[in-house]
């Protein structure tokens, strides 16, 4: 059995557990949801609650005995996208693709079993997909994810890969694959019906923090030819500019 690590401090680590489950997709949670969503007991979860509420931190939701995050979690966002992080540092480069292929891209860095978007850019099209920094997408069916998993040592790969879903297997190692031979994961239709979509890991140059690109759009425009080409060369070079900024 490990040693126990006597730095952790488990009820700040509960905390930040209860945090993450509020995201885009579910806005407004109630303790009974969260206490099943995090495994921990009701009662933890109401003290946690309580305690987020009076920090300004979680708000009443619309819906009676419902919460959602507040004003409170602004300070710390904006924190971590300050001026001078990899998210300033792509967003240029991300939007010269976007509207050179009339595509979306987007950067994003790995919270537990998802990936979290930092940074977003897309060119005008008829596909809008509803992405949004601050959203999360699976890591076992998406470019970003398979992206992610490229580009970590194999320790880190294989422990989050034992928490997938075994069916997800055969396309993440077909994904690996794929990136082996060519720099690159392509991602057709399986994220979503109806988006191609490629990506591409950011490594830092000791390989000690890893990011990942994607690109993609609307499959009757952006074909698995244009994405392989000139559109996997595009954000290729992207994600090498700015590997060493993830070491500052």
């Amino acid at each position: 059995m490990e040693e126990k690590d006597r730095q952790f401090v488990t009820a700040l680590a509960r905390g930040v557990q209860v945090l993450r489950c509020f995201t885009a997709a579910r806005p407004e949670l109630g303790t009974t949801e969260i206490a099943a969503m995090t495994g921990l007991a009701q009662s933890t979860v109401w003290r946690l609650c309580h305690t987020l509420t009076g920090m300004g931190v979680l708000v009443p939701g619309r819906d009676p005995g419902r919460l959602r995050p507040g004003y409170g979690l602004l300070s710390l966002g904006y924190a971590a996208l300050a001026k001078g992080g990899i998210a300033e540092a792509a967003q240029p480069g991300m939007q010269r693709i976007a509207d050179r292929f009339g595509v979306q891209l987007s950067l994003a860095t790995r919270q537990d079993d998802t990936m979290l978007i930092v940074a977003r850019a897309e060119a005008p099209t008829i596909l809008r997909l509803s992405f949004t920094v601050g959203a999360t997408l699976p890591i076992a069916s998406t470019a970003l994810g398979w992206a992610w998993l490229a580009g970590v040592d194999a320790a880190e790969r294989l422990a989050v890969l034992a928490r997938l879903e075994a069916g997800t297997r055969a396309e993440i190692e077909d994904a690996l694959e794929h990136f082996a031979r060519h720099g690159f994961v392509l991602n057709l239709r399986r994220a979503h019906p109806d988006v191609n979509s490629i990506g591409v890991p950011i490594i830092c140059p000791d390989g000690s923090r890893v990011m990942a690109l994607n690109c993609g759009g609307a499959v009757s425009v952006v074909t698995p030819e244009l994405l392989a080409g000139p559109v996997a060369e595009a954000v290729k070079a992207l994600a090498a500019s700015l590997a060493p900024a993830l070491a500052r």
